[in-house]
């Protein structure tokens, strides 16, 4: 059985993951592809987060959504739509780590690619999270 702390924890981590993840989509539509981008990203290690505190585990101090998900157990069909977002926290925001504007990296054609990633992930992790938010 989950801890009631750690189950309110979660179901705020996880409530928060699907707000990034609309705001992600809704980026997208106004040209923010840089900002989707680290929203996705932000969006699937809030998940993950939330998911750890379900599990009864501690939270690990980090970004990598990749190490995350293998803390996880995440099935391996997942995995290559969590390396498709995994760099974006990065990259999406910083100059100097790709020696390139970061909003000039990305476009729709991309951002398509990272959101239906992001979609994946959501949908088949489901039925891990749906019964914690409202």
């Amino acid at each position: 059985m989950v801890d009631p702390l750690c189950k309110e924890a979660a179901r705020k981590w996880i409530k928060q993951s699907l707000h990034d993840k609309d705001m992600a989509i809704k980026n997208c539509s106004i040209g923010g592809y840089d900002v989707a981008a680290f929203l996705a990203h932000q969006s699937v290690e809030k998940l993950f987060k939330g998911l750890l505190l379900l599990d009864g585990k501690k939270i690990p101090r980090t970004h990598h959504i990749d190490q995350l998900a293998r803390e996880l157990e995440i099935p391996k069909e997942i995995m290559p739509d969590v390396y498709q977002l995994a760099p974006d926290y990065q990259i999406s925001r910083y100059p100097d780590i790709a020696d390139n504007i970061p909003f000039e990296q990305y476009d729709d054609q991309i951002l398509q690619i990272k959101l239906s990633s992001l979609e994946k992930i959501f949908y088949l992790l489901k039925d891990r999270y749906s019964g914690y938010v409202q």
